[in-house]
């Protein structure tokens, strides 16, 4: 497992690293090295979507700051928009798709186990920088990173179709 450094930019109570990774940019704004939470915000292009997957010993939570996405949690599917929290307990296997364009996410971890699978995959990045493709692995090696990282792929990514078909129904109701 490699631990990069990335782009670091500090202020009078924290040092902030970004990076780019599978086209999303995360910004740690705080580490959760004193003890408190993994906090990072990440800008999340428009038709991402990771595979399904469960986190064993993480409940996985962001709160939607702009943007709109297409969720699955279990057997769950709904739509969240800005100002919406977003919870994935553990265990439960959960992905998403955005949609309309870019969304952006605080992130709050209990521990770094996500935080490191980033910083693993991807390059340091400026935080002013915007999220541009990159060389991303095939599923196979994506999932054999996740697993160091206590993350385990149980399927597909969110196809547009589902994600479409969802706000459909939703605008026939």
């Amino acid at each position: 497992m490699s631990a990069r450094t990335g782009q670091e930019t500090t202020n009078t109570r924290t040092t902030r690293r970004s990076w780019l990774a599978l086209g999303v940019l995360v910004t740690e704004l705080s580490s959760g090295e004193d003890g408190g939470p993994v906090v990072a915000e990440g800008t999340v292009p428009e038709g991402a979507s990771p595979p399904l997957h469960v986190h064993h010993d993480l409940d996985d939570s962001f709160y939607l700051l702009d943007g709109q996405m297409v969720l699955r949690c279990g057997d769950e599917v709904w739509v969240a928009g800005p100002g919406e929290w977003v919870p994935f307990p553990r265990g439960v296997p959960h992905t998403f798709r955005v949609m309309g364009g870019p969304a952006r996410v605080l992130m709050v971890h209990a521990n770094d186990s996500f935080i490191g699978l980033m910083r693993e995959l991807g390059q340091p990045a400026g935080i002013a920088e915007t999220t541009t493709p990159t060389d991303e692995p095939s599923l196979e090696a994506l999932s054999r990173v996740m697993e160091e990282h206590d993350i385990s792929t149980v399927g597909p990514c969110m196809e547009e179709e589902e994600a479409q078909a969802h706000l459909a129904s939703l605008a026939g109701r």
